[in-house]
C-alpha cells in the first residue's frame, strides 16, 4: 500500500461514536454561543448556564478526541459525560412533563436521550471493547474462559 494513503473515515463503529460525539459537541458549542447572546441582552445572571454548556462542549470535544485515539480513560470520561447528559435531559422531560403538560419536541429529545443512550450503547459492544483494549473477563491469558 502506497505511503499516502489513509483508511476511509468511518471504518469502525468507534469512528462512528466519534462523530457522534463531535455533532454533540458542535450542539453544546451552539449553545453556549445562544446562552452567551442571551446574557447580553438580559443580563449576565445566566453565567452558570453559559459555563455549564462550555464544559459540556470542551469534555464531549475532548471525549471525541480521545475515542478516535482508542484511549480507555476518553472512553470512561464518555460514560460518565453522557450518562449526565442523559440525567438532565430526563430532568428536563420531567419538569416539562409536570409543569407544562406535554414532553419535549422531537430534535431535544433526540439530541439529548436517543444520542447519549445510542452513545453508550456503542462504547459497550464487546468488539468496541477490543478496540480499546479491554479483554472480557472471562477470558484468561491463554484466550481461553
Amino acid at each position: 500500500m502506497p505511503a499516502d494513503t489513509t483508511d476511509a473515515p468511518g471504518d469502525t463503529r468507534v469512528d462512528v461514536v466519534r462523530i457522534l460525539l463531535l455533532i454533540q459537541g458542535g450542539i453544546a458549542v451552539t449553545s453556549t454561543i445562544e446562552v452567551f447572546l442571551v446574557g447580553a441582552f438580559t443580563g449576565f445572571f445566566i453565567v452558570p448556564l453559559m459555563l455549564l454548556t462550555l464544559t459540556a462542549a470542551i469534555v464531549t470535544l475532548w471525549a471525541s478526541r480521545g475515542v478516535r485515539l482508542r484511549s480507555r480513560r476518553a472512553r470512561k470520561v464518555t460514560f460518565w459525560a453522557e450518562g449526565t447528559i442523559l440525567v438532565f435531559a430526563l430532568i428536563d422531560l420531567l419538569l416539562a412533563i409536570f409543569l407544562a403538560r406535554r414532553g419535549l419536541a422531537l430534535v431535544p429529545t433526540v439530541t439529548r436521550i436517543v444520542l447519549p443512550i445510542a452513545i453508550m450503547r456503542t462504547l459497550r459492544r464487546p468488539h468496541v471493547k477490543e478496540e480499546f483494549g479491554i479483554v472480557p473477563a472471562a477470558v484468561t491469558a491463554e484466550g481461553r474462559p
